[in-house]
C-alpha cells in the first residue's frame, strides 16, 4: 500500500515537472513551437490529472443472468452494467469479467467518453455440466499518456450450477423377484414379509427365520410361512464414477432414469461414490429429485475404486424390495462375479453399458453380458441415441 502510495506521488510530481518544463522553455525560447508543444501537452496533463483524483466509487456495477439454473448445453446469456453519476470523460475502460466457464481471457475494453450507462452481453453455447464460478469484475481507467490508472475490484462472485441434460425414457415397470416370485407393479412395500397369508412345506433355500415353529410341531413336519406378494417398482441406482471418456453421458442417462422412474411414481435410492461418498435413501417426488439432480451436476469421475469393489463393501445399502441397476461404462469380469453373489438377495439386476456415440462395444463386453444373463442378470448396451428405449426391453 505505500509503495503504490509512493509510486503515485512520484508520478504526480513528475507530471507537474514536466508542466514547468514546456512552460518555461515555451517562457525562454518563444515562437510558435514551444508555445505549441506547452498548449498542446496542458490538456493532457490535466486529464491526468483528473484521472488520479477521479473517484471509482462513483461506479455502480451489476452482473445479470437469464436465469438462475441451466441444463447441459443449454445457452448462458449475463448483461454487465456500469452506471456512473457524473459525466466526466473515460478515454477507457478496461472491464475483467472472469469465470470457470471461460478459457480465454475475459478482458474487455471500451472507450465510453461522457456515458453514464454502460451496458455489455455476454453469451456462452453449450454450457458443460458442473459448478462453474463467475469472480468479482475490476474495473481500470487511465489517462491516454499512461502516467495514471485507477483499477477497482466489485464484488460480484456468483456460482452457477448446470445440471446434467436429459432425455424422456418410454417407461415401463421394472419386474422384481420376491419371495413368492416376480412381480411389476406401481405399488411401493418395503417389508413384505409381515403380511401371512399361510404355510407350506419347507424348501430348500427358504430362510430359517421363515419357519412356522407352532405348525410345524402340531403336523410333526417343517412347514414354512407362505406371504403375500407385494409389488414395486422402487430402483436402487448405482453411478459407476471411474474415469471414463463417456463419464458425461453416463451421467446424462442416471439423470434420465432418475427423472422417468420418480416421474411416474417410482422412488430410488442412489448410490454414489469417489473421493466423496453419497448415499441417498428410497425416496420420490420433485424435491427429492432436485436433490438428486444437485448431487449430478457436481459429480465428478474421481473413484478410485471399481463399481465391484463398492458392491462388494457395501452389500447392506441394498434392500430386498428395490430392484438394482448399475450404470457403467465398463463391464468387468470381476462386477459379473460381484453380481452373481449379489442376484439372490436384490431380486432383478440391471446392468447398462453406457458409451459415447461413436465408441462400439466389444465382444469380450458382449460375452460377459452373455455370462451374467446365464444367472438372471439383465445387461443393456446402450449409446446416448438409445436412451429412449432404455427400459423397453427389460424384463425379469
Amino acid at each position: 500500500m505505500i509503495r503504490a502510495q509512493l509510486k503515485t506521488w512520484g508520478k504526480f510530481l513528475l507530471l507537474i515537472l514536466f508542466l514547468l518544463l514546456t512552460f518555461s522553455y515555451a517562457m525562454f525560447q518563444g515562437g510558435f513551437v514551444s508555445w505549441f508543444l506547452f498548449y498542446s501537452f496542458t490538456p493532457f496533463a490535466l486529464y491526468a490529472l483528473f484521472i488520479a483524483l477521479y473517484p471509482l466509487s462513483d461506479l455502480t456495477v451489476e452482473r445479470r443472468f437469464n436465469r438462475d439454473t441451466y441444463a447441459a448445453g443449454e445457452h448462458l446469456d449475463m448483461v454487465i452494467t456500469i452506471d456512473r453519476n457524473y459525466p466526466f470523460p473515460l478515454f477507457f475502460l478496461i472491464i475483467n469479467n472472469t469465470s470457470s466457464l471461460s478459457t480465454r481471457n475475459g478482458k474487455q475494453i471500451l472507450f465510453p467518453g461522457f456515458k453514464k450507462h454502460i451496458q455489455l452481453k455476454y453469451s456462452m453455447a453449450n454450457i458443460p455440466r458442473g459448478e462453474h464460478c463467475f469472480y468479482d469484475i475490476s474495473i481500470k481507467v487511465g489517462d491516454p499518456l499512461g502516467l495514471f490508472s485507477k483499477e477497482k475490484s466489485f464484488s460480484l462472485k456468483k456460482i452457477i450450477l448446470v445440471y446434467p441434460s436429459y432425455t424422456d425414457i418410454i417407461y415401463r415397470s421394472i419386474e422384481s423377484r420376491y419371495e413368492q416370485g416376480a412381480t411389476a407393479s406401481q405399488i411401493k412395500i418395503q417389508n413384505d414379509t409381515t403380511m401371512v397369508s399361510g404355510i407350506r412345506n419347507y424348501e430348500p433355500g427358504d430362510r430359517f427365520t421363515w419357519i412356522d415353529w407352532k405348525a410345524t410341531a402340531r403336523m410333526n413336519e417343517m412347514k414354512t410361512k407362505e406371504f403375500e406378494e407385494r409389488q414395486s417398482n422402487d430402483v436402487t441406482i448405482i453411478l459407476d464414477r471411474s474415469p471414463s471418456t463417456s463419464f458425461e453421458t453416463n451421467v446424462k442417462f442416471v439423470a434420465s432414469l432418475i427423472r422417468t422412474i420418480i416421474r411416474h411414481g417410482g422412488q430410488i435410492g442412489f448410490y454414489s461414490i469417489g473421493e466423496d461418498q453419497s448415499i441417498f435413501p428410497i425416496r420420490g417426488g420433485d424435491e427429492y429429485q432436485q436433490q438428486l439432480f444437485h448431487h449430478l451436476a457436481k459429480v465428478k469421475a474421481n473413484s478410485q475404486l471399481p463399481v465391484s469393489s463398492i458392491l462388494e463393501g457395501e452389500s447392506v445399502f441394498y434392500q430386498q424390495s428395490a430392484s438394482l441397476m448399475i450404470s457403467t461404462s465398463n463391464i468387468t469380469e470381476e462386477l459379473i462375479e460381484m453380481l452373481r453373489k449379489h442376484v439372490r438377495r436384490t431380486g432383478m439386476v440391471i446392468v447398462f453399458v453406457i458409451k459415447n456415440h461413436n465408441e462400439p462395444f466389444s465382444d469380450e463386453e458382449y460375452r460377459l453380458g452373455y455370462a451374467a444373463s446365464q444367472f438372471g442378470v439383465h445387461v443393456s448396451y446402450l449409446h446416448e441415441e438409445d436412451f429412449r428405449s432404455a427400459l423397453t426391453g427389460v424384463k425379469h
